[in-house]
């Protein structure tokens, strides 16, 4: 794995074994090397890989019940691990995937997380399968996590573990990351400057024209992303809950008005539908869950910052909005 680690299939548990587990199919055993690689063995990448997001991101399965997921890193970025380890002990009521290795290959710039599976399918497989009534549930239960998640306050906008976020282009602006130019490729994340509550506004007023549309004091944690694909459902007892929220990689503080304004317009929302009412039902669904508990929506002030953006050329996502 990488240039630092072997994982193996092992008949007893290594002596020196960083974490052992076992599963269906045996005992494994992940250990450091004698000697880091310098270049990627010969083999077939493809093999139990499970999700790929080109140069960027991918996930394989190790053993029937352990994940690999593999992120591009660069210094200063807050690895997912470290965020799902902050939930567990700040937020335990959300369901989260159990981490049970990470480290950081700086070498090859890569993060490596090792994780339980989680239990049930994504939301968008389920939601053909559940009840308008279980539908608003769900919604419900996501909701109370928001809350819980946004009862952690921070004064700047940044990571639970102090550094710059990543993507939120929405608000933050984008990076230039054109393959071959000098600085960020196209693979690796853009990390944005740790923000004030006043250098926020004024990064608003350069990208969109206007300043924040509500006055912020401090910034509340939140996952990012609550899209159908990141999160997973289960079903027990004949009842469906939400079994566990995966992707924290874009977690961190941001304003408290951001929350249902980026559920109202960020395609990341949409179910994989082809018709267009069918696929904003999630959207729907929590939009409206989000508003019964007080969250305000600035969805005309955010397209009129990206009306301006677009007209003169400032820093937005170069394919439109997509955090």
């Amino acid at each position: 794995m990488g240039s630092l680690m072997i994982c193996e299939n092992t008949d007893a548990i290594v002596a020196d074994a960083l974490t052992t587990w076992k599963d269906s199919d045996g005992t494994w055993s992940l250990r450091r090397r004698t000697s880091p690689l310098k270049a990627p063995p010969p083999g077939d990448s493809d093999v139990n890989r499970t999700y790929l997001c080109g140069n960027a991101a991918a996930m394989w399965l190790i053993s029937p019940k352990i994940l690999c997921k593999v992120k591009s890193w660069i210094p200063n970025i807050t690895p997912e691990a470290d965020t799902i380890k902050w939930v567990v002990k700040n937020c335990p009521t959300i369901p989260v995937p159990k981490v049970i290795y990470s480290w950081i290959d700086e070498a090859w710039q890569r993060s490596f997380c090792l994780m339980e599976v989680v239990p049930g399918v994504t939301l968008d497989e389920a939601w053909n399968d559940l009840s308008e009534e279980t539908r608003t549930l769900i919604a419900d239960e996501v909701t109370t996590y928001i809350l819980d998640a946004a009862r952690h306050t921070s004064p700047s906008i940044r990571t639970v573990a102090g550094t710059g976020i990543t993507y939120h282009a929405f608000i933050l602006g984008s990076h230039e990351r054109e393959k071959g130019k000098e600085g960020l490729r196209d693979w690796r994340p853009p990390l944005h400057d740790i923000l004030l509550p006043e250098q926020l506004d004024q990064r608003l007023l350069r990208i969109g024209g206007q300043r924040s549309p509500e006055e912020v004091a401090q910034f509340v944690f939140f996952h990012g992303d609550l899209g159908p694909a990141n999160i997973f459902v289960d079903k027990k007892n004949d009842e469906w809950h939400v079994s566990a929220i995966i992707d924290w990689e874009t977690a961190g503080y941001l304003p408290a008005w951001y929350i249902r304004t980026i559920v109202g317009l960020s395609p990341a929302y949409l179910l994989n539908r082809r018709d267009d009412r069918e696929a904003n039902a999630w959207i729907d669904e929590l939009f409206y869950k989000l508003e019964e508990r007080g969250f305000q929506e600035y969805r005309v002030w955010l397209l009129n910052c990206i009306e301006y953006a677009q007209k003169n050329k400032t820093c937005l996502p170069r394919d439109g909005p997509d955090r």
